[in-house]
Order: structure tokens, then sequence, then C-alpha cells
């Protein structure tokens, strides 16, 4: 097993965690609820309910499930899929395959993405379905010295 450079896992946490502000969010808006109320029901501040949806911060336990509690939702553990792990992203592997760095803006926070596809117009197909809320800064074919 190979170690994770920071990037690399910096990038599962947002992958992870930006579903799960991403949920919360749109529970809110659909419950229409402002964050007031969600102080008001949890009784936690204002300030630490927004950093729940705010992907560059790491939320506390405790705080993320009273919220969950409060919208009426919950998480579900389940052991990861080797073949669902967006770090490497893969869209086949034959031999007309180009692996291209791209780096990619969440929010604040930008990340250097390794994505094996055969054109940089299959990458942007592939980063959009798979992340949508990512904005692509660049893309560039990767080659050894880079």
């Amino acid at each position: 097993m190979t170690s994770k450079t920071k990037i690399e896992s910096n990038h599962d946490y947002i992958n992870r965690y930006s579903k799960i502000a991403n949920m919360i969010e749109a529970r809110r808006k659909e419950l229409n609820l402002s964050l007031k109320d969600i102080e008001e029901m949890t009784g936690l501040c204002s300030p630490a309910i927004s950093r729940l949806t705010s992907v560059s911060n790491r939320p506390r336990l405790d705080t993320l499930y009273k919220v969950l509690d409060a919208l009426d939702l919950d998480i579900k553990i389940e052991r990861k899929e080797k073949e669902a792990n967006l770090q490497n992203l893969q869209v086949s592997t034959s031999k007309n395959s180009n692996q291209y760095n791209v780096w990619v803006k969440k929010g604040a926070t930008i990340d250097l993405l390794k994505v094996k596809a055969k054109t940089k117009y299959e990458v942007r197909q592939i980063l959009s379905e798979t992340n949508p809320e990512w904005e692509i800064c660049t893309i560039e074919l990767y080659r050894k010295g880079n």
C-alpha cells in the first residue's frame, strides 16, 4: 500500500465531505429552514452550523450529528469499493489513454488530480460527471520529468 501525499489525502476528504455538506445544505433549503432555525433546534451557534457546509472545515462529529438530527438525516457507513476510488480516475485502460494532471478548485482549496483519459475533453467529461461542483483550473498532459 502506498502512502498518500497531503494533496491526495485532502482530495479524499473534500470528495467525501462535499457530498455530506451539499446534502445538509440541500435539506436545510428543502425544509425552508434558516441557520437561526437550526440554531434554535440544536442549541449550536450559527458559525458552527455554517461551518458544516464549508468543505474547507473539518466539523466536529457531535456538531454534525446534532444538525443531521435536526434535519432528519443520518449517515450510513459502508466499506469502500476499490473501483469507487476517485483518486486516479480512469474510464479505460487502453493503450490510447494518457495521464493528465488536473488542477481543480473547490471553494478556496485547489487540488491536483491525476486522470487517465484519451483527451482533455474526456477529462472534462469525467470530472463533470463525478464532481460537478469542482471548477477545473488547468489540465496538462503528464510527461515524465514534470
